[in-house]
């Protein structure tokens, strides 16, 4: 199992306590520990690690998620403007959400041609641009990261168009 370790946005409260332990801290530990040579300082080493990992997670300073609740967060941020950080890892290997596929399960013609629709996920997206036919529900629908921060929402049958997330 992946594990990725996130810190919690609770940054003035770790900047109060300097003596807060931190996810690199406690994971540089845990490194140490594996090339000390003799097998009861070895195992004094990782128990002194383990309980500052256990004791960081248990008070919040930071939280240790998996590969796939990395995932489920974000798709349900995709589409929202955020600043740029390093909350799921930023690694070389990992992989930003480019396209979101769901199930229409309801829309609102709205004034001048445009579209609001729900999606199975609850997200809650606009056309920003007249449709001419609308997606029915139940259809799926593929909503791609489009330049300049823009999207773009495909449906069998439909004609794309540019969309915008409003919850």
């Amino acid at each position: 199992m992946t594990v990725t370790i996130a810190t919690m946005l609770a940054g003035p409260a770790i900047a109060r306590d300097r003596d807060a332990t931190t996810p690199s801290k406690a994971l540089d530990e845990l490194t140490k520990c594996t090339a000390i040579g003799p097998d009861q300082q070895r195992l004094a080493c990782f128990d002194r690690a383990v309980k500052t990992v256990v004791e960081g997670q248990r008070t919040k300073a930071f939280v240790v998620v998996d590969k796939v609740e990395v995932q489920r967060a974000k798709r349900s941020l995709f589409g929202f403007s955020l600043p740029s950080i390093k909350l799921f890892g930023g690694g070389d290997d990992d992989e930003a959400l480019k396209e979101l596929v769901a199930v229409m399960r309801s829309s609102v013609p709205l004034p001048g041609g445009l579209i609001r629709f729900e999606l199975d996920d609850n997200s809650v997206w606009e056309t920003t641009e007249q449709v001419m036919l609308a997606p029915r529900k139940g259809d799926r629908v593929t909503i791609k990261a489009g330049t300049l921060g823009s999207y773009v929402a495909t449906a069998p049958g439909r004609r794309s168009a540019r969309v915008r997330r409003l919850r």
